[in-house]
């Protein structure tokens, strides 16, 4: 028994699947089998005891026809009736009651049985075993004033058993028919239930061999398969997006970082050189080095942040914020650094609703945009910021009245690193990564962000937030 389990072990889930189908469909038709087999042997014993049963009765009528005074002449008479009631297989006997024979009617076939005798007082049936054969032995008491004796109808079970073993074959027959057939289905069975986990195995394999773009096809089925194709190719949609995020990353940093490093590489040098004795130099490497060295530690900040926004999806955790009071308190702390600022605030329409962002996210989104107004008006000092309900979502405008964006640039401007005018921007301590963390987080709660810009005239941004539904 172990060795098979563990030869089972061993096989495929088709072959596996193909051993249980058979067994299962096998096992039903062979319960169904060994109860119908006992149903139909029960009721053919039954009908050859009527049949033993109906012979005596149609005797009793004639005896009794003949009234109480049966002559030995009425007992011969009914040898003809006998013969004409005897069935196929049939021995009819006449004994007296010392079990004498009067007369035996029986099929030429036959073979004559011997029965010890047994007198009865009433109509019996029983089956009886001799010479290795089973039979039944009918018997019923004669009584009248001149004759006693008695009806014996021996009746042997070959056509039954001759029944039985057709019925055995045919079972049989069938019962190996049915284990061929089950076989197949359940080969054909499992080949159809196994085919998307073959796919999925080759789709796995190709994502090996080939990277993170391959995916299964979509399944028709609207089943648990179809299902799992379904997570399938979107855990793997998100998989490849975190290794290509992973990679940006790596690049991104590398890139940034090459500029600072080298400028510190570079001022390291000049003190190797000349600094020791030169205070001048010494003081103005270590100064620009350390420079370099805040601009890496905000560089590496804002990176993180970029890859937290990333990862961002909505609905995480139900989160939820008051707009019109976050606002407020980031334009109250907006006014205490830039006071030379003017911010306008204005709130169209009932805003009741919490929008569908943590409150820390909307935050970092205001200061971030704002940020960029502050840093980019240099003359007009005036900035507006306006929120209005449309329908299931609420929109925010941030607009400035700075130097503006071109036009051709306007498209790239959420792109990570990208910087309008770089110089500038370098001076200013910017990065490129604001926007495009501002637009992460933004799309991650199911936002989005655009901008409208005139050079010279100034800048305005404008995002949509929905709002959390079933808050207030």
């Amino acid at each position: 028994m172990n060795k098979f389990m563990e030869w089972i072990n061993n096989r495929s889930l088709k072959v596996k699947w193909s051993i249980g189908a058979s067994a299962a469909i096998f096992f039903t038709f062979f319960i169904f089998s060994f109860f119908q087999y006992h149903v139909i042997s029960n009721w053919l014993l039954n009908e050859e005891e009527n049949n033993v049963r109906q012979v005596l009765d149609e005797l009793a009528i004639f005896y009794k026809q003949r009234g109480p005074n049966i002559t030995m002449s009425d007992i011969y008479d009914s040898e003809d009736l006998i013969k004409q009631i005897v069935e196929k297989n049939q021995t009819i006997r006449i004994t007296d009651t010392s079990g004498k024979e009067v007369f035996v009617v029986q099929s030429d076939q036959e073979p004559s049985y011997y029965i010890p005798f047994q007198p009865v007082n009433e109509k019996t049936i029983m089956q009886l075993q001799t010479n290795g054969k089973k039979l039944y032995v009918g018997r019923m008491p004669i009584e009248s004033r001149q004759f006693n004796g008695y009806v014996e109808v021996i009746y042997p079970l070959t056509r039954y058993h001759q029944m039985m073993r057709n019925l055995w074959f045919v079972m049989s027959m069938f019962g190996l028919g049915a284990l061929v057939l089950s076989a197949l289905f359940g080969f054909l069975m499992a080949k159809n239930f196994l085919k998307p986990l073959q796919r999925l195995s080759n789709t796995m394999r190709a994502i090996q061999r080939r990277g993170f773009h391959q995916r299964m096809e979509s399944s028709p089925s609207q089943d648990e398969i179809g299902d799992l194709t379904v997570i399938f190719n979107e855990m793997m949609d998100k998989l490849e997006k975190s290794f290509a995020q992973q990679k940006q990353f790596v690049e991104d940093a590398s890139h940034e970082l090459r500029t600072p490093i080298q400028i510190m590489e570079g001022h390291l040098s000049l003190l190797n050189r000349w600094g020791k004795k030169d205070q001048l130099i010494l003081d103005e490497s270590l100064l620009a080095s350390l420079q370099e060295l805040d601009r890496i530690k905000y560089l590496v900040h804002e990176l993180l942040e970029l890859s937290r926004a990333e990862q961002i999806q909505k609905g995480d955790g139900e989160v939820s914020a008051d707009i019109v009071a976050t606002i407020e308190r980031v334009l109250k702390n907006f006014q205490l650094l830039h006071k030379e600022f003017t911010f306008i605030f204005d709130t169209r329409g009932n805003l009741t609703h919490q929008v569908g962002i943590s409150e820390h996210h909307l935050e970092q989104i205001l200061i971030i945009l704002l940020d960029n107004a502050v840093k980019y008006s240099d003359k007009e000092k005036d900035i507006s910021i306006t929120i209005e309900e449309i329908e299931e979502d609420v929109k925010v405008v941030i607009e400035d009245h700075g130097i503006g964006i071109p036009e051709d640039q306007l498209s790239s401007i959420f792109h990570r690193f990208f910087r309008v005018d770089k110089a500038r921007s370098r001076e200013k301590g910017g990065n490129g990564l604001g926007l495009a963390i501002a637009k992460q987080i933004i799309e991650g709660y199911g936002g989005s962000i655009s901008a409208q810009s005139k050079v010279g005239k100034g800048t305005k941004v404008q995002f949509i937030l929905p709002f959390r539904h079933g808050g207030q």
